[in-house]
């Protein structure tokens, strides 16, 4: 392949991708540069790229994609907190499934915090936001500033319907009530809660709904673990604020609900290091696997993560349509999800945890 043929191939990509929604072009002797060619080589690509019709060059000689370009496709934002989640890139791929149906590019963009000028560069420069919140609450000022930059938002991950944006919520709070009846089903009377994320609207309805659910069955169970700081690491954290609850005797239940996958995964490697088998002396199930229960040892019995493509569409249709006004409930979610029931639930056992540790120290002497 010819070295023209390359940067060809680059561009054509960092423009389905929406790299250049932003941020300019950069000029011939920068994308020289930049790739390692001659500027003779640049110009030759960027000359069959505006023949082509995705780029044009204005009369000040800088370019641009092309306006017929950018008209045929709907420009949308994908804007992520900074964190690594597995949570993220299953809404990544699904948008990126989509963008070939509704001819879309879509732009992940990553912001730190929500004074992040990202956040209203991206409201003020694309057709459409989905916007996955992070743990802090959203001041009033930014919430107005996205709502009134006249592009489309769609919230992922949490119900904000009731501020007049659609919403995706893959996971309503309802869902913790399958786990729990399925731990009681086993004959489990004392479930405990464990987190250790930030306590945002998410966190705290599924807090609210285990203890409903423990309230109107008469169960026993306490909260367990300190919320870390946003953006703190969240598996190290539930390793060892598990392991100081273990090692201090407060895990009393036979039962653990553990509200995310970091603290269902640090507290199972706590337990395990401390020879207690979950699902035989302690039952262990968590609400979003994040798609990694059927592959741990042992595999975690939780609510199976649902494609997102379903829900997203009904979105991009509204943001692609020539209808501005939303049409039926701003809230989609799912009213009942695949319970996935791994071997890390099982029976509820005849002794409690000290009694099995007790045994277990018994049996290596």
């Amino acid at each position: 392949m010819s070295k023209a043929k390359q940067i060809e191939r680059i561009l054509e990509r960092r423009i389905r991708h929406g790299d250049y929604l932003l941020k300019e072009l950069p000029a011939e002797r920068e994308l020289a540069e930049e790739i390692g060619v001659s500027r003779m080589t640049a110009r030759k690509a960027v000359q069959f790229l505006v023949k082509k019709g995705l780029l044009q060059r204005q009369p000040n000689g800088r370019l641009v994609v092309s306006r017929e370009a950018e008209t045929r496709l709907l420009h949308v934002a994908f804007l992520v907190p900074s964190l690594v989640s597995s949570d993220v890139e299953q809404w990544r791929l699904a948008l990126d499934r989509l963008a070939e149906k509704f001819n879309m590019v879509t732009r992940t963009i990553l912001y730190v915090h929500w004074d992040d000028p990202v956040l209203l560069d991206a409201a003020e420069g694309l057709d459409g936001m989905f916007l996955i919140p992070n743990c802090e609450p959203m001041p009033d000022r930014i919430m107005e500033r996205l709502r009134t930059a006249g592009r489309s938002l769609v919230i992922l991950g949490q119900d904000m319907s009731t501020l007049g944006l659609p919403s995706i919520n893959l996971f309503p709070a309802v869902v913790v009530q399958q786990l729990l009846d399925h731990l009681a089903e086993l004959g489990h009377r004392h479930i405990d809660c464990f987190n250790v994320q930030t306590v945002d609207p998410v966190v705290r309805a599924r807090i609210d709904q285990w203890n409903l659910w423990r309230a109107s069955h008469r169960m026993a169970g306490r909260v367990l673990g300190e919320p870390i700081e946003p953006y703190e690491q969240p598996l190290m954290s539930a390793y060892k604020q598990m392991g100081k609850i273990l090692d201090e005797g407060k895990l009393q239940g036979t039962g653990l609900l553990c509200l995310t996958a970091p603290a269902a995964i640090g507290a199972a490697r706590a337990m395990a290091d401390r020879n207690i088998q979950v699902g035989k002396d302690i039952s262990v199930c968590v609400i979003n696997d994040e798609g990694l229960a059927r592959f741990m040892t042992p595999s975690l019995t939780s609510i199976e993560t649902p494609d997102p493509t379903p829900y997203l569409s009904v979105c991009l249709d509204w943001l692609s349509g020539s209808n501005d006004q939303w049409v039926g409930s701003l809230l989609l979610e799912p009213s009942r999800l695949p319970l996935f029931v791994g071997s890390s639930t099982g029976p509820a056992p005849t002794s409690n945890l000290s009694a099995a540790k007790d045994r277990d120290h018994a049996d290596t002497k």
